[in-house]
């Protein structure tokens, strides 16, 4: 497809197109759907940039990386999420060209993902610009008017999440079509456009909406009501397996937007779970002001070549696991031996890690023993 980029956003491709593997799909319903063959090329006419563009793609289903190059220049790479979305990518300045240019989608190495992509156009204006057409401000309270931590969601007509950015004087954790806000307030730039606006907080609360249009330049306020519908007398809100960004370098959320998406979903019981780490939410839930909303426990994911387990609640100054250990029996005896373990947990068995499927059926060789693992047990 051939199009012109100038003043005014232009289309690069408007059509479905679906990527992955030829003969392999990955679910059921692409079996009738067979995918591209070889990296996505789009080659269109357009004009040099000497500021920063927006490349803006809608995608869907994607779990992998895919690296997304304009003239054989990264520009980074499709957002890790299954959800239909749509993605703006900053275009720098000098990155296009007069005459033909050539948008790149590259599949993972050694992986197989199956994707589909549908709208994807260039607007000449810089990211920033592009996103704030428009400004909405939501505003989430309990059935009581008091405001309350929650997850705030923002789809077009066609249900698609879409790009949003915080606005300046307010702590937010924003992703496409999704901010957490801990004071349950979120000021948003958004296109123009009409968007419905959701507020949630977790399994235990209803969940409310309103219909919005925001013309270019406008600001709209949205004020959402939510109530705690599910009572859990006796019963915590849990989740035993939460990662960060800054501490291990897993997934893409800071610190302290984790203490805003754990008070978001309302739980009430985090387990910090780092890498081979005996890491503590405490301080960080208290700096975002999340502190009264959870009581962090202190873990670890101890992350070994033949497994990864996660242990709590582990008191303070406690030494690591060995995370080198390759013998279960061993490495079973480390972790129950840590100062104030009373779980141990084995994390996605079916998964396959460091060529390692800790309920698959193949024998795994060690340096001391052979090993089969099976969902119905373990010999070692």
């Amino acid at each position: 497809m051939h199009v012109c980029v100038g003043a005014e956003p232009m289309v690069i491709n408007s059509e479905r197109i679906r990527l992955g593997e030829p003969g392999a799909p990955e679910w059921e319903w692409f079996e009738k759907d067979p995918p591209r063959v070889g990296p996505l090329e789009l080659r269109f006419q357009g004009k040099s940039n000497t500021e920063e563009a927006t490349l803006l793609i809608r995608q869907s289903d994607v779990k992998l990386e895919w690296r997304v190059q304009l003239n054989g220049k990264r520009l980074g790479k499709l957002f890790l999420m299954e959800e239909d979305l749509t993605y703006a990518l900053a275009i720098p300045g000098g990155t296009l060209r007069d005459g033909e240019n050539t948008l790149s989608i590259l599949s993972p190495v050694g992986n197989a993902d199956d994707i589909v992509l549908q709208d994807i156009r260039i607007d000449p204006r810089p990211l920033n610009q592009t996103i704030r057409e428009a400004a909405l401000t939501v505003h989430v309270e309990s059935a009581e008017g008091v405001p309350i931590p929650a997850r705030v969601t923002v789809v077009d007509e066609h249900g698609t999440l879409v790009p949003l950015i915080a606005l300046l004087g307010n702590a937010l954790a924003v992703r496409p079509g999704v901010a957490y806000t801990g004071s349950g307030l979120a000021k948003l730039g958004v296109r123009a456009g009409r968007y419905t606006v959701y507020a949630s907080r977790g399994f235990e609360y209803g969940m409310a909406s309103e219909v919005v249009e925001l013309r270019e330049g406008q600001t709209r306020d949205v004020r959402l009501r939510i109530a705690r519908e599910v009572p859990t007398p006796g019963l915590v809100n849990c989740d035993t397996h939460v990662h960060t960004l800054t501490l291990s370098r897993h997934g893409d959320s800071t610190l302290d937007e984790r203490m805003l998406t754990i008070a978001g979903e309302g739980v009430e019981l985090p387990v910090a779970t780092e890498h081979n780490l005996h890491a503590d939410y405490a301080e960080a839930a208290k700096r975002t002001g999340m502190a009264k909303y959870f009581t962090p426990v202190r873990g670890n994911e101890v992350t070994t070549s033949v497994g990864h387990f996660n242990i709590f609640p582990v008191v303070p100054g406690a030494t690591v696991p060995d995370a080198k250990l390759t013998a279960w029996p061993e490495l079973l005896r480390a972790m129950r031996a840590t100062p104030g373990v009373k779980v141990v947990v084995l994390n996605h068995p079916r998964s396959l890690h460091t060529k390692f499927r800790p309920f698959g059926s193949t024998p795994v060789r060690s340096r001391r023993t052979i090993c089969w693992s099976y969902a119905t047990g373990l010999r070692c």
